[in-house]
C-alpha cells in the first residue's frame, strides 16, 4: 500500500505528534489539573480509568486525519522520531482535552505510564517507567466542548438543531483506521519526548497512528510484530533496524 491518505476535517492540523491544538483560541479552563483527564472512579482498581466508563454513557465519533505515511520504506517511522521501544503499557490513567505539557487544548489524547523493555534508538533505559500520551481519547462531553473554538461549536450545534449534545457523558475522539492502545500489552512504539516549558512535567508522545503503536510477541530472534494494516504479525527487523 502507498502513502495512505484521508481527509482532515478538523479546524486544526492534527500534528504526527499529538500535541497540536484542538482549538487554539478557545478559553483556558480556570482549573487544567481537573479538566485534563477522565477521573477514576473511586471503587476501581483497574489499570484502565475507561474501563470504569459504563459504555452507554460513551458518545463514538471518528476524525479523518490526512497524513502520509510512506509504506515502501519498512523504516519511515523509526528514521522519523528520536526513541523507538518495546514496552508494557502499565495503565490507562484517562484521556485530556488540555495538554499541561502544550500548556494548550488538543484533540483529546490517551494518557497514562509504560515501562521500557527494549531500546532499538535513543536515550531512554530499559526497566525506565514514563509518562505516555498518544492521540484518540475519552473525555467528558464538557471537556470536550471546552476544547473548542466558536466556529467548531456553532457547527455542531447546526448539526443539532442550535442544541448541545446532552445525551452522553463522554466523548471518545479517535483518528479514522486507528487502533485502541490497551493496558498490560507490549508495543513497539515510536515515541516524540515532550516538556513542559518549565521542565517539570515530562512525557513521550506515541505518534504514527496505527503505524507507530506495534502490538509485539515473543523474544530475541522470535520477536514477531502486529501488522495493523493486514492483521499479519510480521519480524521485528520489518519494523526496527537491528544490530
Amino acid at each position: 500500500m502507498n502513502k495512505p491518505k484521508v481527509s482532515f476535517m478538523i479546524a486544526a492540523m492534527l500534528l504526527l505528534a499529538g500535541v497540536s491544538s484542538c482549538a487554539s483560541d478557545a478559553p483556558k479552563p480556570a482549573d487544567h489539573e481537573s479538566n485534563q483527564q477522565v477521573k477514576q472512579a473511586e471503587t476501581s482498581s483497574s489499570n484502565n480509568v475507561y474501563a470504569s466508563i459504563p459504555s452507554d454513557e460513551i458518545q463514538h465519533a471518528i476524525t479523518e486525519a490526512e497524513f502520509i505515511w510512506d509504506a515502501k520504506d519498512p523504516y519511515y517511522g523509526y528514521n522519523r522520531v528520536p526513541v523507538v521501544a518495546r514496552v508494557h503499557i502499565d495503565s490507562i490513567d484517562g484521556g485530556r482535552a488540555f495538554s499541561t505539557i502544550s500548556d494548550q487544548y488538543v484533540f483529546p489524547q490517551t494518557i497514562g505510564k509504560m515501562t521500557v523493555r527494549d531500546v532499538y534508538k535513543g536515550d531512554v533505559k530499559p526497566g525506565d517507567q514514563v509518562n505516555y500520551s498518544r492521540v484518540g481519547g475519552t473525555v467528558t462531553f464538557d471537556e470536550y466542548w471546552s476544547s473548542l473554538n466558536q466556529q467548531q461549536r456553532d457547527k455542531i450545534l447546526h448539526l443539532n438543531n442550535g442544541q448541545r449534545p446532552t445525551a452522553k457523558k463522554y466523548i471518545q475522539k479517535k483518528v479514522l483506521d486507528d487502533v485502541d492502545i490497551e493496558a498490560g500489552k507490549e508495543y513497539v512504539v515510536f515515541l516524540s519526548p515532550q516538556s513542559s516549558k518549565d521542565g517539570k512535567l515530562h512525557e513521550y508522545s506515541i505518534t504514527g497512528y496505527q503505524f507507530g503503536l506495534r502490538e509485539v510477541k515473543g523474544s530475541g530472534a522470535e520477536t514477531t510484530v502486529l501488522n495493523n494494516e493486514t492483521k499479519t504479525w510480521e519480524s521485528l527487523d520489518s519494523l526496527v533496524k537491528l544490530p
